[in-house]
């Protein structure tokens, strides 16, 4: 038993040896380490506690480790956060959503993937808060997800966070963030996304509040096609505001539809 420790310590030695799966014993390792004695007399404990972790991390992940942790994708789009433990990931994350994770002022708060939804302009968003224990059955979101953002406080955890990514083959657009306001960081994301917003209208009727979302470069056929087949069937012309030549110009399949056009389909 170390000399002098503190009641920290052993709450966090409490949750290591009632610990079930290998994630709660690496965080209760890792919070153990942090607050062990500092005095020479606790060497040999901080050791055996480095030692401990070292041989866990190596480990093959157990029961959730073997598994790919999937977070179904709602919305029009899914975005991972990825940062260093109390890198302000879920305080982010409740800035630009509904979310609502715990915020602590302690290491690994976050144990389980966080998700909320942005909205951006009738957009939805969804984005999830990535543990920053980064196992591999959580870093499996990532590599599915739309795009990834880097949360990091210097270049030395940016360095770190790169790291991490090519250890898991992420190959996904990186959207770094670093002391951006909420803006400029919304910004960010949605040019990421290489998205557009369109929103459609019948004749004689105001523009729908919900835009339909499309990859940029679309046209007018991939619209139709997206909002039903008898559009495509039975096509005649359209209508559009914004990219074309002029208000409501009448225009064919191929016209190139960008962010923000207004859409009118007319059929037969």
């Amino acid at each position: 038993m170390p000399i002098n420790a503190g009641p920290e310590f052993f709450a966090a030695q409490k949750k290591y040896m009632e610990a079930k799966t290998r994630e709660e014993k690496i965080i209760a390792l890792e919070e153990m380490i942090r607050t062990a004695p500092g005095h020479k007399g606790a060497e040999t404990l901080r050791a055996q506690l480095k030692s401990k972790l070292a041989k866990l991390k190596q480990q093959k992940e157990a029961s959730i480790g073997r598994k790919v942790f999937a977070v179904p994708k709602k919305g029009d789009a899914q975005i991972c956060i990825l940062g260093l433990t109390q890198s302000g990931k879920s305080t982010l994350l409740s800035k630009l959503t509904n979310a609502k994770p715990q915020i602590s002022s302690h290491r690994f708060t976050t144990t389980k993937p966080e998700v909320g939804t942005l909205d951006y302009g009738g957009v939805k968003i969804q984005i999830v808060e990535i543990p920053s224990t980064f196992q591999s059955a959580f870093m499996s979101i990532a590599q599915s997800s739309d795009a990834v953002m880097l949360l990091y406080r210097d270049n030395k955890e940016k360095k770190e966070l790169e790291k991490i990514i090519s250890e898991h083959r992420i190959r996904k657009p990186m959207i770094e963030v670093n002391n951006e306001n909420l803006d400029e960081i919304k910004e960010k994301i949605w040019d990421k996304l290489n998205l557009i917003r369109v929103y459609c209208k019948v004749p004689n009727k105001k523009p729908e509040k919900k835009p339909l979302v499309l990859k940029k470069g679309a046209n007018v056929e991939d619209a139709a096609r997206n909002l039903h087949k008898d559009f495509i069937k039975f096509f005649k012309f359209a209508r559009v505001w914004g990219s074309s030549k002029y208000p409501g110009e009448k225009v064919g399949f191929d016209h190139k539809l960008k962010d923000k056009d207004i859409l009118e389909i007319h059929i037969t």
